[in-house]
């Protein structure tokens, strides 16, 4: 009777292991159905026995289960916690950060990218928090349970949140504005930012700039320029009121060549090909926590003289193409590799759209590559690239000074060839014409070209460039609609009728203006005057044969000579010397009447 009331508690006794164990509500020993049969045997005839002895055991284990569930639970809930904290810590260090910094970089050079770090900052500040309470909860937790078998987990746990908190706080601090061309002489800024905002932390970084800290490249390139600041340059973190962010600006940021004897350059590397870095470096004491913090700038070219910006310039859209992983090649330029067209055409068009709020479209992009890729598979070769750089600046910062306006209102073709140019107008009314930049001007200009039909033949027209320097007297728009003609009989007249395809002039660019809008009032005893563009007109020759004979005995001095004259009369660089269009081409230059004997 007994061994069979022993043989239905042990086979209670088995479902509920059975019931519990995989669950954890157990505590761990043997294996049950192991240890079965030698209770069976030991306790077949003293069943009463054998339920005082479980009894006995049960309550034990149920007071043993009560004193360890507090402080099993709170270990199962930190380590979930810094499970999902170390994923997070990586996910924001790793990904998210550098994919920021790839963004900035791109904002840098025009890209109308996403920059802003609210989205950023507020996870690094929460997962900080988070950490930093952990941290302060397990020291705590460490110092009650010191010397039992709980110690020692509760360490390895403390160990890990101080780990992930320095990795945490070491990526916070981020360069989030600054130039990328640092003149000589010059102030220049900067903006650091530390994206873990806590008022703990408020006024306890100092950040210190350091030029071209630890940068062995230039002791690699014979002759690279060295400099320092003028000063030493520190800034306090403080909380941004009207932003909410814990930022300084460098503000008054100046170098200074540190003079040297320099050798002979190596490599072909010019100064505008130089490439430098500003280190911001500070360190973190806080409760114990001690964090060295460094972040660098985008490379940055240093130049001493404005004649050397649009060289720096066309450095800094490669530099920014072909490094925008860190840490950055500073050696880029000792032997640039090719870019592919693509690339390159992007950056362009983010630089016009930067400076006048419109791309470049493909028709532009198009007369762009013809210039620049010289390579059978659509590279593009820094050499070539640096060569047509003025040319390019030029034009931006003829749109940025003087031609946004029109350029973001589509007024301006721009890269548009004088044989493009001829097949739009010819089959157009007289007096349509278009806006297009000069090919010839290498500071960056701005023509326009018009169509004429006389004995039923198209002749086209194109009044000699403006630029900068004439659109610093007078708007592109002033000089269009005050434009004219003056033919026999003293007869004037303005030829500009029909902006391409076909709008009206004065609905492209406002109605005339008026004279009493230029003229000063009298001063100092001086009548006032104004510049007045106008053109004497001559009746255009009729065109040419499309094919002549070229005289055999024209030299190659005398050919040399009449390109050249045919290039910069017909501001096409390249044009064949004696296959001119069909349709003639006359250029008119622009006089001031008012002093014109």
């Amino acid at each position: 009777m007994q061994k069979d009331t022993t043989l239905e508690l042990l086979q209670f006794s088995e479902q509920q292991w059975n019931r519990f164990a995989p669950e954890g509500h157990i505590l761990h020993s043997s294996d049950f159905p192991g240890m079965k049969d030698d209770l069976l045997a030991h306790f077949q005839d003293e069943s009463l026995n054998l339920m005082k002895i479980l009894s006995d055991c049960l309550r034990e284990e149920k007071r043993i289960l009560a004193s360890a569930s507090p402080q099993q639970t709170m270990l199962l809930e930190i380590v979930n916690v810094l499970e999902q904290a170390e994923q997070t810590v990586a996910a924001l260090t790793e990904v998210q950060l550098p994919e920021w910094k790839s963004r900035h970089q791109l904002s840098c050079i025009g890209s109308p990218v996403d920059t802003s770090l609210d989205h950023l900052q507020e996870r690094f500040t929460a997962v900080a928090e988070l950490l930093l309470e952990v941290r302060k909860q397990l020291h705590n937790h460490n110092k009650k349970y010191q010397g039992s078998d709980a110690s020692g987990l509760l360490g390895a746990h403390e160990q890990l949140t101080q780990s992930l908190l320095t990795s945490l706080l070491a990526n916070a601090l981020v360069v989030e504005k600054q130039l990328l061309i640092v003149k000589t002489g010059v102030n220049f800024s900067a903006t650091v930012r530390f994206l873990v905002n806590l008022p703990e932390f408020k006024d306890r970084l100092k950040v210190k700039a350091v030029f071209d800290k630890d940068v062995e490249e230039i002791l690699k390139i014979n002759g690279m320029r060295q400099f320092r600041f003028l000063s030493e340059v520190s800034k306090v973190l403080d909380v941004d009121e009207t932003a909410g962010a814990l930022r300084a600006e460098f503000a008054d940021m100046e170098i200074e060549e540190i003079k040297k004897s320099r050798g002979k350059r190596k490599g072909g590397v010019v100064v505008t090909e130089e490439l430098h870095i500003v280190k911001f470096v500070t360190e973190l004491q806080f409760d114990g926590l001690w964090c060295n913090i460094e972040i660098s700038s985008l490379p940055v070219v240093v130049v001493s003289s404005t004649n050397q910006i649009p060289a720096a310039w066309a450095s800094v859209l490669w530099c920014s193409v072909l490094s925008s992983i860190e840490p950055r090649n500073l050696l880029l330029f000792v032997k640039p590799p090719p870019i592919a067209w693509q690339q390159l055409a992007q950056v362009l068009s983010w630089q016009f759209l930067s400076v006048g709020q419109r791309g470049l479209d493909e028709n532009q992009l198009s007369l762009l590559r013809d210039r620049i890729v010289d390579d059978p598979e659509g590279l593009v070769h820094w050499e070539q690239f640096k060569n047509e750089s003025t040319w390019i600046w030029g034009i931006l910062d003829l749109i940025k000074t003087h031609l946004a306006g029109l350029w973001r209102d589509g007024r301006i073709m721009g890269f548009v060839s004088r044989g493009r140019t001829d097949e739009l107008l010819r089959e157009k009314p007289s007096g349509t014409f278009l806006l297009r930049f000069s090919e010839s001007n290498k500071k960056g200009a701005v023509t326009f070209s018009w169509v004429e039909h006389a004995n039923a033949e198209a002749q086209m027209h194109a009044v000699a460039p403006y630029t900068k320097d004439d659109l610093s007297k007078m708007s592109m728009q002033d000089f269009l609609n005050l434009y004219s003609l003056k033919e026999e009989g003293n007869t004037t007249r303005n030829p500009l009728l029909y902006l391409y395809p076909d709008i009206p002039r004065a609905a492209a660019f406002g109605p005339d203006c008026s004279t009493e809008k230029f003229v000063p009032k009298n001063k100092d005893g001086y009548i006032g005057r104004t510049l007045v563009p106008t053109s004497l007109f001559l009746t255009p020759p009729s065109s040419p044969q499309l094919h002549m004979e070229v005289d055999p005995d024209t030299s190659a001095e005398d050919h040399q000579r009449a390109e050249e004259l045919f290039d910069h009369r017909l501001d096409v660089p390249g044009s064949p010397v004696w296959s001119p269009p069909a349709a003639p081409w006359t250029e008119i230059t622009f006089y001031d009447p008012c002093l014109h004997f």
